[in-house]
């Protein structure tokens, strides 16, 4: 459980930051306020990002899993 919290909190981070960035970017472009706004996107995001990716990344390894399993077969 360690692992799976600590990975998800750095893939959320990592995630969160670049595409707050990208899309902050192509809303406003390089303004005055970018980081500003950036940084504020960013906090709102990663809270999300990380109960997202917390719940989401067991159910899509299975499939992801079973997915594979079943195409060796064929």
């Amino acid at each position: 459980m360690k692992v799976h919290f600590t990975f998800t909190g750095l893939f959320s981070f990592c995630m969160s930051f670049l595409l707050s960035a990208w899309v902050t970017y192509v809303n406003l472009g390089f303004t005055v306020t970018f980081y500003h706004t950036w940084f504020n996107a960013f906090v709102n995001a990663w809270p999300i990002a990380f109960v997202v990716a917390f719940l989401v990344a067991s159910p899509i390894r299975v499939l992801v899993v079973n997915f594979f399993k079943n195409r060796e077969t064929l």
